[in-house]
């Protein structure tokens, strides 16, 4: 069978066509799709890189705020007890009369540390002598702090205060000496 030559140029379009296809679907638009799965998949590596990165960061940041905290409770003397701690102070401030209460708790942590609290509830106080007992107290170097405060108007006496504070410190948990 002979094919005339417009036959054979609508043949040789066909075949091109055809072949240009298989190139096209099975060649470069796999191709293509392989090439943005990786730079997608770049991406994510790169940005897993970076939380990486912030992480540790973040990680040497409470790396060296818990050493300065164990260089601080160093320095703090070893037979330090919030207890007596808040019981000294209330006497300097002339408010250990005042004293309804004192309730010490631990709140155990799951790190090297755990946190020791005193509930201290003070009745018929003046507000400087509050002033002067939260100045003693919230003593930065035996790392203490008042965690919650409720005052109150006294109801027995004009221009008297009831308090009740938690006061917080920190200490290392037992088998984590230094």
């Amino acid at each position: 069978m002979a094919l005339g030559r417009r036959d054979r140029t609508a043949l040789m379009i066909g075949a091109l066509a055809v072949g240009l296809f298989v190139l096209l679907q099975f060649v470069v638009f796999p191709l293509a799709e392989k090439q943005r799965r990786l730079e997608r998949g770049i991406a994510v590596r790169e940005k897993a890189v970076q939380e990486m990165r912030d992480m540790q960061k973040r990680y040497r940041q409470l790396h060296a705020r818990a050493n300065s905290l164990h260089a601080r409770l160093e320095k703090r003397s070893p037979d330090f007890s919030l207890f007596s701690f808040l019981e000294k102070m209330a006497a300097m401030t002339g408010v250990k009369e005042s004293i309804v209460y004192m309730k010490p708790s631990t709140i155990q942590g799951d790190g090297p540390f755990r946190q020791n609290m005193v509930e201290m509830k003070l009745q018929g106080i003046t507000l400087q002598q509050l002033v002067d007992l939260l100045k003693m107290v919230e003593a930065p170097e035996n790392i203490v702090a008042i965690k919650r405060i409720t005052i109150q108007e006294n109801k027995k006496e004009q221009g008297m205060l009831d308090v009740i504070m938690q006061v917080v410190t920190v200490e290392r948990a037992a088998g984590t000496g230094g």
